[in-house]
């Protein structure tokens, strides 16, 4: 998934939020996990964008549709096959509407769009409510209370699709409902109570554990996948991260703008204050260049990449404020920054399938170019490499 879950920021510059564990001699060392979890950004839509470009929304909405068909099949089997089905109008009420909205829910998802944020979060508490209600309402609860295990199906859903504020409200449901089970099962004098503790022991891994380790492995997953995208030394994306957040960041973007920024005499940084200083220049950089609304990398040795959707002279607006915070009287190490920038209006509906990522990176040719001539010029200077008309596929043929 792209930037979905992205690094946190730590004085304008992005960092892979760290998990520990146990130390070697077994003690607990203080984690971080949970905070991580309960903190860590979530963009329901950058999810779904990323699945859509992918191809992979197609599989998931099949499987929300079973899921949906399948929930109402058992609802009919528990209504329509059992020796003892419910008999009570609230009980019977209860299955009627979980046969008749099944369908509808399941037909939605094979034929309608994508749901909306809202309408998604509408479908995981319709989930939750609906498996429990249906349950509940059989009026036996020793005899269902296994089939809560269909809970912890639902937060496969609710893991991939948002937030983990929503996962825990959901896990407070399950909780919730797996307590009223078992309570209803020990006030009642006709069941088996040693059977209850031994159900219950089997269905809090299923519905707690299970989901619990699957969502410590996703965030797992989802902060080496955001290392390798980062460059370790700023703590700015690198070339694969770069290209990595492209197709979901223009989304519906009309411009592409691209600056290519380089350090001014960074080998005499080297040579005069030490590579130690020189490595604290280049976060001093990356630090200035990040800002809200842009994509920052480090492409190169003492060279970033900024990708913006701003239009031509907003982007050169941006390069000139660039320019000016690079350098500070107050710095160890004098800095300047040559900077090249290049820009395209981007093709949209006329251009279904251009590769943004190519097209990045023939602007950023071009903007490289310009920040060569910028250095050529002293240094310290922005140059612009010129536009292109919208639907140009090849920008590096009209340089300047």
């Amino acid at each position: 998934m792209a930037d979905m879950s992205g690094p946190v920021q730590h004085g304008g510059v992005q960092s892979v939020p760290v998990i520990l564990g146990w130390n070697a001699h077994g003690g607990y060392v203080q984690s971080t996990f949970l905070r991580t979890w309960w903190d860590q950004p979530h963009s329901y839509e950058s999810v779904v964008s990323y699945l859509e470009l992918h191809g992979a929304l197609t599989p998931y909405r099949l499987a929300a549709a079973l899921s949906t068909f399948s929930y109402g099949l058992g609802a009919a089997a528990l209504l329509l096959l059992t020796e003892t089905p419910p008999t009570s109008t609230i009980a019977v009420s209860v299955y009627v509407v979980a046969l008749l909205s099944t369908p509808v829910v399941g037909i939605a998802w094979l034929k309608a769009p994508w749901p909306s944020k809202r309408a998604s979060l509408m479908f995981a508490a319709y989930a939750d409510v609906g498996t429990t209600a249906v349950l509940l309402a059989y009026g036996q609860p020793q005899t269902v209370i296994m089939t809560l295990a269909l809970l912890a199906a639902n937060s496969v859903y609710v893991q991939l699709f948002h937030s983990a504020r929503v996962m825990a409200l959901h896990l407070l449901w399950a909780g919730s409902a797996v307590a009223l089970f078992f309570v209803l099962i020990l006030l009642s004098p006709d069941t088996d109570h040693g059977l209850a503790v031994a159900q219950l022991v089997v269905l809090v891994p299923i519905t707690f554990m299970g989901p619990t380790f699957f969502q410590y492995l996703l965030l797992k997953l989802q902060v080496q996948a955001q290392a390798a995208n980062f460059d370790p030394l700023t703590q700015v994306r690198n070339r694969r991260g770069l290209d990595e957040a492209l197709p979901v960041y223009f989304l519906g973007a009309t411009d592409v703008s691209v600056m290519v920024v380089d350090v001014d005499r960074f080998k005499s940084i080297n040579d005069r204050f030490g590579h130690h200083q020189g490595d604290a220049a280049l976060q001093l950089i990356a630090r200035r260049l990040t800002t809200d609304g842009v994509l920052v990398a480090r492409v190169g040795g003492e060279e970033f990449a900024v990708v913006t959707k701003s239009a031509e002279n907003e982007a050169l607006a941006l390069a000139e404020t660039y320019r000016c915070a690079a350098h500070s009287a107050e710095d160890p190490a004098p800095l300047t920054v040559s900077i090249g920038v290049a820009h395209c209006t981007y093709p949209i509906a006329e251009d279904i399938g251009f590769d943004i990522v190519e097209l990045t990176t023939l602007l950023l040719r071009r903007a490289d170019a310009a920040m060569y001539e910028a250095k050529q010029q002293g240094g310290n200077q922005v140059i612009v490499a010129g536009s292109t008309r919208r639907g140009d596929r090849t920008p590096s043929g009209t340089e300047t």
